[in-house]
């Protein structure tokens, strides 16, 4: 008898082992809330995130000390800031230049005729 149960039994195993279980993706992104501006000077550092497999946006996870708060991308600060990611073609020893104030060449100082 136990030799007439065996097959069914493999049979069986074989149906079930090609369905596939109920899934449910959620996403894990890092940033739940964002802001969309915030003050460069208390800014550590940052760092993008691109687009994962379970989180289907780009996140930008700003440091100011030991808090991190994060820069909502389309904001116009966000977009700037990937804006210079791209230009330092993602380098992470070039990143401080994103969020550092650029430095401008001092004007020359025109000679006053005298009369």
């Amino acid at each position: 008898m136990a030799f007439r149960t065996l097959p069914l039994l493999l049979f069986l195993n074989l149906l079930t082992d090609n369905v596939p279980a109920a899934m449910s993706v959620r996403e894990k992104c890092e940033c739940v809330k964002e802001i969309n501006a915030l003050r460069w000077r208390g800014i550590t550092g940052f760092e993008v995130k691109k687009q994962e497999v379970l989180c289907n946006k780009v996140q930008i996870i700003m440091k100011m000390g030991e808090k991190s708060l994060c820069l909502n991308p389309s904001s116009a600060q966000g977009q700037n800031l990937l804006k210079c990611w791209k230009r330092v073609r993602f380098n992470e020893k070039k990143k401080d230049i994103c969020f550092k104030p650029r430095q401008t060449k001092p004007k020359k100082k025109r000679k006053q005729k005298k009369q």
